[in-house]
């Protein structure tokens, strides 16, 4: 048995990729557990990849997890799901945002298609979820943060009292709709539809 839960998170920068990976650490934290992390997010303010490993446990000796271990992924943009692909096993549970961002290197090698990544990805444990919709339907898209984080800790059976805490320490903005923002990711999972 694992000592250790494995998330990755990834996103195109400005998504909250970041943020989400620190409230998901302190609500682990504030349950006793050890948390490491490593992230990338150079390129965060000009709309380029950003990734997040978050490890929990009784003791983490350290931030970078196995490639094959991954216990949760969660892909804020549909096409960097399949950038991380390789990280994915048959026991990881995945949740995909459907928003599509198109790189601008698509755009100068003459418009090549957006990917088919339902297909590509073909792993049966992958929930997709609209969540950029659902935020905007909470009037801020900025709310799409809290609705992937929901997602994620529906897995994890964090709480939304939790969640708040961790949020007001954070962020201690708009604090009521991104309550509401988390409690829909957790339920778009929960109704959600596997691939």
């Amino acid at each position: 048995m694992k000592n250790t839960i494995d998330i990755l998170i990834v996103g195109v920068g400005g998504q909250g990729i970041v943020s989400a990976s620190d409230i998901i650490s302190d609500i682990a934290m504030s349950r006793g557990l050890d948390v490491k992390k490593s992230e990338i997010h150079g390129m965060s303010q000009r709309g380029g990849v950003v990734h997040s490993f978050v490890r929990l446990g009784k003791k983490v000796a350290s931030p970078m997890p196995e490639k094959n271990n991954i216990d949760y992924f969660l892909s804020f943009e549909l096409m960097e799901a399949l950038r991380w692909k390789d990280h994915i096993t048959e026991k990881t549970e995945v949740v995909v945002n459907t928003q599509q961002i198109t790189p601008i290197g698509m755009y100068l090698n003459g418009a090549a298609p957006y990917p088919e990544v339902r297909k590509a990805l073909n792993h049966k444990k992958t929930y997709f979820i609209n969540g950029t919709e659902e935020a905007e339907n909470l009037g801020d898209i900025r709310a799409l943060n809290s609705i992937m984080t929901g997602a994620l800790c529906k897995f994890l059976n964090y709480e939304a009292t939790e969640f708040k805490t961790a949020f007001e320490k954070r962020v201690g903005k708009a604090v009521e709709m991104n309550i509401a923002a988390f409690k829909k990711g957790k339920e778009l999972v929960k109704n959600g539809i596997l691939f």
